[in-house]
């Protein structure tokens, strides 16, 4: 009993100096230690989260269509998209039915690492005037017969001749294989000839005498035969960048030839 009373002695002594002591929290501040400065007594500097600067991802392009050989191959001669090819008979052209520099290897390499783009564009490989023309066949509009019109509106020409438009025209259901597209430059078509059984088929329908008189039609109405055009896509190759791939692009192609009388 002694022993326990003597601890207990002990520990209030102890208790007794601990609540005398300036670091005591509780102490702080107090009359008692009001002259006494200590480093404990201080109030702690509160603690801010230092700002985190924000970062931005790397932006990520898309990968080449595919690697570089065939680029390689156009990087040691210089080529001008600008520049029309032999198919365009010396620019006369703005768009080619055939082409003897077709670059089938090419188109068709593009197209092998990149597959899923020719499920992106369909083609109605069969065409005519019996599903494009109402009121006419595609019998009758190939026997069209223009031999004696020449748009000179005081010949005989004009006055005679069979069944035909008004303003005659050669009407085609082409599948261009090089075009120059509606910014000025020339590109290749994807065409079955690099991959088999993919067409892009286009009516074209081009003046044979642009800005002469209508058939038929007298000298008083002031007639003249309008060339008119429409935007059409296609999915396309740029020779000159190879490492482009397969992308679609828009060309101005000729659609019908309209007759305009002035007011």
């Amino acid at each position: 009993m002694a022993r326990y009373k003597n601890l207990c002695i002990f520990l209030n002594k102890h208790q007794l100096k601990a609540d005398n002591h300036p670091n005591n929290f509780e102490n702080c501040g107090s009359e008692k230690f009001r002259d006494v400065e200590h480093k404990d007594c201080a109030y702690p500097k509160p603690a801010y989260p230092s700002p985190v600067p924000t970062y931005y991802p790397k932006p990520s392009y898309p990968q080449p269509a595919y690697p570089a050989p065939y680029n390689q191959k156009y990087e040691s001669e210089y080529c001008d998209s600008r520049k029309a090819p032999k198919c365009s008979k010396n620019g006369t052209l703005t768009f080619c039915l055939q082409d003897s520099e077709y670059p089938e290897k090419e188109v068709k390499y593009a197209i092998d690492y990149d597959p899923i783009i020719l499920k992106k564009y369909a083609d109605v490989a069969e065409q005519s005037a019996d599903n494009l023309v109402d009121g006419l066949t595609s019998l009758a509009e190939k026997n069209f017969d223009y031999s004696e019109y020449h748009g000179n509106t005081f010949e005989k020409g004009n006055w005679v001749g069979g069944e035909g438009y008004i303003c005659p025209s050669d009407v085609l259901y082409a599948r261009p294989v090089r075009a120059i597209n509606a910014e000025g430059e020339w590109r290749v078509i994807v065409q079955e000839m690099a991959w088999p059984g993919y067409t892009q088929t286009q009516r074209t329908e081009t003046c044979l005498f642009p800005g002469s008189s209508c058939r038929t039609l007298a000298p008083c109405y002031q007639s003249k035969c309008l060339q008119k055009y429409v935007y059409q896509r296609m999915l396309s190759f740029d020779p000159c960048n190879p490492q482009k791939g397969i992308f679609i692009d828009i060309y101005k192609l000729p659609s019908a030839c309209s007759c305009h009388i002035s007011a």
